[in-house]
């Protein structure tokens, strides 16, 4: 397939996905710096917090993970889980103890996703706070917040992750079993009327 986003780039929905894509590039990019100056890094093999997560998604989350299942062929695959899974458990549809991440869908997973464990959060002096994964148990070892400020440039910070979000879509959420089949629809819409569209 052709690059997909190119073809819906002039569209809103195309623009939401290509801010967010940028804006998830820095932050992964953020994170690495973080993880290898602070050693921050998951337990091999854990995934408690997908089973103990069900994402809210905002319509840019949504539509970027559209993008990656309609882009990688994985609709079918990606909505039976969703179709599956049980909307009154806590456990995420997309958790597979099988992959590697345990994430079905690690590159389209939404911002909370990606921040937890590997961010900060502010105190009411702007002060930066991190605090180790619950389920690290005594590995998790807290940082002193004043090497923190000292590395800012270095630390991702979820409120300003937060505010970027915002930048890219309305930050009013939905759950994940229903914003992913509805931005599978809408991004197949576009797209099919792209390809009817003369040159």
């Amino acid at each position: 397939m052709e690059d997909l986003l190119s073809k819906i780039i002039t569209t809103i929905p195309g623009e939401m996905i290509s801010k967010l894509r940028d804006v998830y590039a820095v932050l992964d990019e953020k994170q690495a710096r973080f993880q290898d100056k602070f050693s921050v890094s998951c337990i091999n093999g854990c995934g408690e917090c997908c089973q103990h997560y069900v994402p809210v998604l905002t319509q840019a989350e949504a539509l970027a993970a559209a993008y990656v299942i309609i882009r990688d062929k994985r609709e079918e695959e990606v909505l039976e889980r969703l179709n599956s899974g049980d909307p009154n458990s806590f456990m995420c549809p997309l958790y597979n103890k099988d992959r590697e991440y345990h994430c079905s869908l690690y590159e389209g997973r939404s911002m909370v996703c990606r921040l937890f464990g590997f961010s900060c959060s502010e105190d009411k002096e702007h002060n930066l706070v991190w605090k180790a994964c619950k389920w690290k148990g005594e590995e998790g070892e807290e940082i002193d917040p004043s090497v923190l400020m000292e590395n800012r440039k270095d630390v991702p910070v979820m409120s300003e992750y937060g505010e970027r979000l915002e930048e890219c879509s309305d930050i009013e959420g939905e759950i994940i079993y229903s914003a992913i089949p509805k931005a599978l629809w809408k991004l197949k819409m576009i797209l099919e009327m792209t390809e009817n569209t003369p040159a």
